[in-house]
């Protein structure tokens, strides 16, 4: 496949960043386009019928094409709309939440908010850094295992200190073939873990919403610096304050329950992977917040002993709630539940259960948490009808 070159123009971009277009009767997705592009394009693969192939040539660039400020950009993987302009890339995440719960939820709606981020450059407070044999560091090439190495000056979605620590780091430290995990804490420090020639730093403290959180190896902490503080405001504002019993699942660190716990009666934060909790508990003591409590286990275990609880903060991995989970959450009858999704189709599937239960949606909060990317971050409230 691949060697003959065929023509069509993209229609729109869907979600995972591929421009849709038609070739005669089948389907076809390509990365790195843009909407309204006429290309030349070869086929990768074919599946049932659709295309999935590569551009060979913009024959007629969208309006909404611009010159990727990044040489690597297309061969990297960690971006896929550096070829968009800002305006147009936040378009394209908005259009992608709302088609996604149109056709998957039947809700027809419009953003209640959309909150673009400070800067598309520089607000990313961790990566994961590959290593090629040769101990070049870089990101993986899209859908491959093959490490393309960064440009120089660094990846421009890191902040400046972050580019230059990974750039300084001494070749016969790098694994070959490994990865290396690199954090910017709170102190402006970058933290790096899986080098050679020294021992991984134990916690590193970050901070968000006046907190302060020691985040272990494992734990997961939003990485948008710039946006941390809002995001945590305008889950706060969704209907939580004066609440009695807070539920928060898949709290990580802590990273909403704390916050939350200022303006409700109790809150209790529930999260797989221990080292998360010990780490959430002890950032409640840091913060002497009292009124919170943790659970180690799996939200669909520890849902169903629950009891007595008015709101849920839900904020899952991009598979969404298990339907345990969220059978859980619906016999808790809760009077507000707000999801917290990095994922458009799996935020479609969950808003849909949650209506069939009765709950009314309250509003889809567009927060684009990760420029550059397809990826982006929907808040959305939901009150019991």
């Amino acid at each position: 496949m691949g060697s003959t070159v065929y023509t069509t123009e993209i229609q729109k971009i869907v979600y995972g960043g591929l421009g849709l277009a038609f070739h005669e009767e089948e389907t076809v997705f390509l990365p790195y386009a843009a909407p309204g592009d006429v290309v030349e394009f070869s086929v990768v693969k074919r599946k049932k019928n659709c295309l999935f192939g590569r551009i060979d040539r913009v024959v007629e660039p969208s309006p909404a094409r611009r010159e990727p400020a990044c040489p690597v950009f297309g061969d990297c993987g960690g971006c896929h709309f550096l070829h968009l302009d800002e305006a147009n890339e936040l378009q394209v995440k908005t259009e992608t939440v709302l088609e996604n719960l149109s056709r998957i939820a039947r809700i027809r709606t419009g953003a209640a908010s959309v909150v673009a981020s400070p800067s598309r450059s520089g607000y990313r407070n961790h990566c994961v850094v590959h290593v090629d044999a040769e101990r070049r560091t870089g990101f993986l090439r899209r859908e491959s295992n093959e490490v393309v190495a960064f440009p120089p000056g660094g990846c421009l979605l890191l902040p400046e200190e972050m580019r230059e620590a990974i750039a300084a780091l001494p070749a016969d430290a790098l694994p070959p073939g490994g990865e290396v995990r690199v954090r910017m804490d709170r102190f402006g420090a970058i933290n790096f873990r899986g080098l050679l020639d020294r021992v991984d730093p134990p916690d590193v403290l970050m901070e968000a919403g006046g907190m302060l959180f020691p985040v272990s190896a494992d734990a997961f902490f939003q990485v948008n610096r710039l946006l941390n503080d809002e995001l945590i405001s305008l889950v706060l504002s969704l209907r939580l304050g004066g609440r009695r019993r807070l539920l928060d699942l898949y709290c990580g660190v802590g990273f909403f329950t704390l916050p939350a716990a200022r303006i409700v009666g109790e809150a209790i934060g529930v999260e797989r992977l221990r080292e998360a909790v010990k780490d959430a508990t002890a950032a409640a003591h840091l913060n002497k917040v009292s009124n919170v409590r943790f659970r180690a286990g799996r939200a669909e275990d520890l849902v169903g002993r629950m009891k007595d609880i008015d709101a849920v903060i839900a904020d899952p991995p991009r598979s969404g709630i298990p339907k345990r989970a969220m059978a859980g959450i619906l016999r808790l009858r809760p009077a507000v539940v707000i999801l917290v999704s990095c994922d458009p189709p799996t935020l479609a599937r969950d808003t849909a259960r949650l209506v069939e239960a009765g709950y009314v949606p309250g509003g889809f909060h567009v927060v684009d948490l990760f420029p550059g990317t397809y990826h982006v971050e929907t808040v959305a409230l939901f009150t019991r009808g």
